[in-house]
């Protein structure tokens, strides 16, 4: 390991933690104080948004409280600013905010058309505030990340140079983008991979070339992605590819299996046979890999961790060596930034001086929300978020818990999704309380499986037929008795169990399969997600599964 590269890392980590201090300390004042916080965001809105047409459509510039802030504007989805963002997209000035968009960002939604997200300067400021004391707490209080560099997960972009019909570009070029324009550059020398990587093709060829240029650094210090999976099944296409990647490390060279590049990438490691032998060893064409002789640096990986995703950790931690350390990430949505994990805390913070923050109970949603200072611990919520890039109390559909408290913050843990019901004959199974059956029907028959989703399957002339276990499974007597107990723990459900007694739907059966996780991704992918969006849920509301795990 190169020691002028490591003095050059710990230059560059400790110069980057220096420039978050500041972002810290504005957390931590608006911590202290989270209702002052957010009056604070609600004056900074009233003032962005002065002088648009939503504006002068709601009667913004009559609003002081939270309270008139609520009767002015209704509770709204995407559905609901689509006509707004459509006028803005088509060129038209000072619709939303006084801002004009940057950029537009798709969201990583996977059951609904594209949406748009508006993205202005002062959303990204407020986006930052989430993602700067975030990583100034990860720096300071895990030092060892300061001696390595970092990869943050990416996926191939999909579609190239996208304008909408006013000429403003859709999707940034790479992630350093979200990031302050004076650190991007250091950001840029911390990352190995390049941002050029995101352009490619295929999610293959992507995960080639992004391994090429992560087995050839021995530096490699911090992972950061969304979904387990998507890490774990990085780490098995290395050792499905482990001599290819070895014979390029070796020889300098970049071959990936597809051959479909398209593109010259810039800095490539140069010819590093000792560096090939290494890259054998970690991993072995079977038994565990051992990452701890490619990246001895190693120290943590950011992921999902709650919900759905909690399903996929066991599979990763057993590729990971023993001492990397897993950290739960925050909500951190294409819409906005609600959470960021504190180390050694329960949850996620809550973030008050980002986006101006509502709870809605979620079990009464009836009621006005609250401001976010007032969460009640072990309730949960449905955030609702306003934020400088031109949403107005968008309900974003996940549902979170108040576990605790920093300072004065709530601290919060994401349970799933509200929204993503299935219901065929009225039934109404939501995916949290799918993934709570599932782990109640895994506990009591024993049978855990490495995959595991439910999903409708059809009858005949198109009508209801019922819900199919897709499973990882060599046990056909353990997969039928968990079919069995995952069906006696909907049936506790009030609405599944009227639709079985009156026989609506057929009783879950369950079917085997292999490959769960990368079927998934595949199929989505195929269907418009990109791979780094792809999200793990215990139901899906798609009717097609049999096609992927056929039988």
């Amino acid at each position: 390991m190169s020691r002028r590269r490591q003095r050059v890392l710990r230059a560059l980590n400790e110069a980057y933690r220096l420039s978050l201090r500041s972002a810290w300390r504005r957390y931590l004042r608006a911590a202290r104080d989270p209702e002052g916080a957010q009056q604070a965001r609600l004056r900074s809105l009233v003032r962005e948004t002065r002088g648009t047409a939503f504006a002068a459509a709601h009667g913004l510039s009559r609003v002081k409280t939270l309270a008139e802030f609520q009767d002015a504007i209704p509770i709204r989805d995407y559905d609901g600013h689509a006509p707004w963002i459509e006028r803005v997209k088509q060129g038209e000035a000072r619709v939303l905010t006084r801002s004009a968009p940057l950029v537009f960002e798709k969201s990583s939604g996977s059951t609904h058309a594209a949406k748009y997200v508006p993205y202005t300067r002062p959303f990204l400021d407020e986006y930052s505030a989430g993602t700067g004391p975030w990583l100034y707490d990860l720096l300071t209080r895990r030092p060892a990340l300061r001696r390595g560099s970092s990869y943050w997960s990416i996926s191939p972009a999909g579609v190239r140079d996208e304008v909408t019909a006013g000429g403003i570009r859709i999707g940034f070029q790479d992630d350093t983008e979200y990031f302050p324009p004076p650190v991007r550059k250091l950001l840029r020398r911390l990352l190995p991979v390049p941002p050029e990587v995101a352009r490619l093709p295929d999610v293959p060829t992507c995960r080639y070339v992004t391994l090429r240029y992560l087995v050839a650094d021995p530096c490699l210090g911090f992972l950061s992605v969304w979904s387990p999976s998507y890490l774990t099944l990085l780490l098995e296409f290395a050792r499905k590819h482990a001599d290819r990647l070895a014979h390029d490390v070796a020889r300098g060279t970049l071959t990936p299996p597809s051959g479909r590049l398209g593109r010259r990438f810039p800095d490539l490691p140069g010819p590093n046979p000792p560096r090939a032998a290494a890259i054998r060893e970690a991993f072995p064409q079977s038994g565990p890999l051992r990452l701890e002789r490619l990246w001895p640096g190693l120290a943590l990986v950011s992921c999902w961790a709650d919900a759905a995703a909690a399903q996929q950790l066991p599979a990763l931690k057993a590729l990971l060596p023993s001492q990397v350390e897993v950290q739960p990430k925050g909500l951190f949505a294409t819409e906005g930034a609600l959470s960021f994990p504190l180390l050694d805390f329960p949850g996620a913070s809550l973030i008050p001086h980002g986006h101006l923050l509502e709870l809605q109970p979620a079990d009464a949603l009836e009621e006005r929300p609250l401001p976010l200072h007032a969460a009640v611990l072990g309730e949960r919520y449905l955030p609702l978020l306003t934020t400088q890039g031109g949403l107005f109390r968008y309900r974003l559909g996940d549902v979170v818990e108040v576990v605790g408290r920093f300072e004065r913050t709530p601290l919060v843990r994401f349970v799933g999704r509200a929204d993503g019901v299935s219901d065929l004959a009225g039934e109404k199974l939501a995916p949290g309380q799918v993934a709570a059956a599932i782990a109640k029907a895994c506990t009591e028959t024993g049978v855990k499986p490495g995959f595991a989703m439910l999903a409708p399957t059809i009858g005949k002339d198109g009508a209801p037929g019922g819900y199919r276990l897709y499973a990882e499974s060599n046990d056909p007597v353990g997969l039928a008795r968990l079919a069995i107990a995952l069906e006696d723990a909907l049936r506790k459900g009030y609405h599944y169990d009227h639709c079985r007694r009156l026989e609506q739907l057929d009783p879950v059966d369950a079917r085997a399969v292999r490959d769960g996780w990368s079927r998934y991704e595949i199929a989505l992918v195929a269907r418009g997600v990109r791979a780094g969006d792809v999200k793990p849920s215990a139901l899906r509301r798609e009717s097609w599964w049999d096609e992927v795990f056929p039988a």
